[in-house]
């Protein structure tokens, strides 16, 4: 909630000081950002009605074994690129459809080890090398700075990502009565 408050403020000061020129420390900023943060806090922190509360349940439930056939079948659950249609596909056919396209273009090959450490190696110290030399500041150094946690390998662009394949939930909202993907 409160990055989500974080974001809005961002954004409508950012306007507020571009467009209309106003000052960053103005009171009507202020009263505003207080007036949305209660907001805020009242439309998140009301309790939501039972019918509400057992359609939420119905639908966790429901995730739940969709989740359990998934994980039983080895089967792959994504969403399609430009149409947004949930594809459920078979982790066998995904691994057929590469080595086919493989086979057919001539243009991958297969690796005997892994690359990744030796390029980030090499990334890091290129990084390092610029920053002693002084081409790059130090808070441009740790913005292209690669987190060792977050660097994989590229895949093929019809092999389902491992960070992408999740089970969209649906949350309906108490207020609003719509429901969002996440």
């Amino acid at each position: 909630m409160t990055k989500e408050y974080k974001n809005m403020m961002d954004v409508i000061i950012t306007y507020l000081i571009r467009v209309h020129h106003m000052p960053h420390i103005s009171v009507i900023i202020k009263q505003f950002a207080q007036n949305l943060g209660t907001c805020q806090y009242a439309r998140y922190m009301t309790p939501l009605s039972y019918l509400n509360i057992i359609r939420a349940r119905n639908e966790w439930k429901l995730i739940q074994s969709i989740q359990h056939s998934l994980k039983k079948g080895k089967y792959i659950l994504r969403v399609t690129d430009k149409s947004g249609i949930f594809h459920i596909g078979h982790a066998k056919d995904y691994e057929q459809k590469a080595e086919a396209y493989r086979q057919k273009t001539g243009a991958y090959i297969e690796l005997a080890t892994d690359p990744l450490w030796t390029v980030f190696d090499k990334v890091v110290c290129l990084l390092n090398d610029l920053r002693s030399k002084k081409h790059i500041l130090a808070w441009q150094l740790n913005k292209m700075m690669p987190k060792r946690e977050n660097v994989a390998l590229a895949y093929l662009y019809f092999i389902p990502k491992p960070h992408k394949v999740r089970f969209y939930f649906i949350l309906l909202l108490r207020y609003d009565d719509l429901f969002y993907l996440l």
